[in-house]
């Protein structure tokens, strides 16, 4: 099960929608950062921004890494916790390509279509 969190600007709400298999299979190839049609996700007339996603391992993508599998990387501490300047750890990441081993998918509206998604919503869960 792949799970789509997109989150909506406007109102500052996330909406999650889950993504068959099939969609996923058409959205491989993909990359963070591409602009991607609402009628993958049963939403005609969006467009969404990939802004990131996780692996089914748990690992997070990351935007300037363009592989499609896992790599461990040597990261250092910008900012944070005091303390810890200087220090460097190696860490896995995803690449930023959409594959089949992805579990979660985030992603913004950039353009919105006619029906408001709270209406969309309130559907799928029955609610009147």
């Amino acid at each position: 099960m792949v799970v789509a969190v997109i989150a909506d600007k406007k109102t500052g709400k996330t909406y999650k929608k889950e993504i068959s298999d099939d969609v996923l299979g058409s959205l491989s190839g993909r990359r963070i950062g591409e602009e991607i049609d609402g009628i993958f996700f049963e939403m005609p007339g969006y467009k969404m921004k990939l802004t990131g996603g996780s692996a089914n391992n748990g690992f997070p993508m990351k935007k300037d890494l363009s592989i499609a599998g896992t790599k461990r990387i040597l990261v250092s501490y910008n900012t944070g916790r005091k303390g810890k300047n200087g220090i460097r750890k190696r860490v896995t990441f995803r690449g930023n390509i959409i594959g089949s081993d992805i579990s979660q998918l985030n992603l913004v509206i950039t353009q919105y279509g006619e029906t408001p998604l709270e209406v969309e919503n309130k559907e799928e869960k029955g609610e009147q």
